[in-house]
């Protein structure tokens, strides 16, 4: 639900399968999430992720997120 923008209220159309020109429609149907926590949950999953892009393209980190704590 978090990765879906349709809970926000808005929806994004296509123009066309292959093109990469999009509509946005706000207000489309009720809004399940605020746009406010949806933003916050995009940061948090970006920041979580163990991909980063740089010139070469697409790369994985070195060291994954956990949340689990190591006790030594």
């Amino acid at each position: 639900m978090l990765s879906n923008e349709k809970y926000t209220g808005d929806v994004r159309l296509l123009k066309s399968g292959n093109s990469e020109v999009h509509y946005l429609s706000s207000d489309n149907n009720p809004a399940i999430i605020s746009k406010e926590t949806f933003e916050v949950v995009q940061i948090e999953k970006k920041r979580r992720s163990n991909t980063i892009k740089d010139e070469n393209g697409i790369q994985r980190k070195t060291q994954k997120y956990t949340s689990k704590e190591v006790d030594n």
